[in-house]
């Protein structure tokens, strides 16, 4: 996934956020990039999230979820540059 906003996909949660960051999740890629494994059985949903918890925004509202990857990827920016 990219660090830059110029692609997002903004989908329902398949748990409701159980393992997502929401209700609505949103990734910094085109539909057609995302791994299956978000949208996988219980045990790899919860592995792909918390393995990806810097790169996939989520919220209660698909504007939420949107601004939240923002600030997630804002941070990790910063994260990166100080290291």
């Amino acid at each position: 996934m990219d660090d830059d906003l110029q692609r997002v996909t903004i989908v329902k949660a398949r748990y409701g956020g159980i393992y997502e960051p929401g209700v609505w999740i949103a990734f910094a890629c085109w539909p057609t990039e995302l791994s299956p494994e978000w949208n996988a059985d219980d045990v790899t949903c919860a592995g792909f999230f918390a393995e990806r918890a810097e790169e996939v925004g989520g919220g209660d509202t698909p504007e939420q979820a949107y601004g939240d990857l923002q600030q997630r990827l804002a941070a990790r920016r910063g994260r990166l540059r100080s290291t």
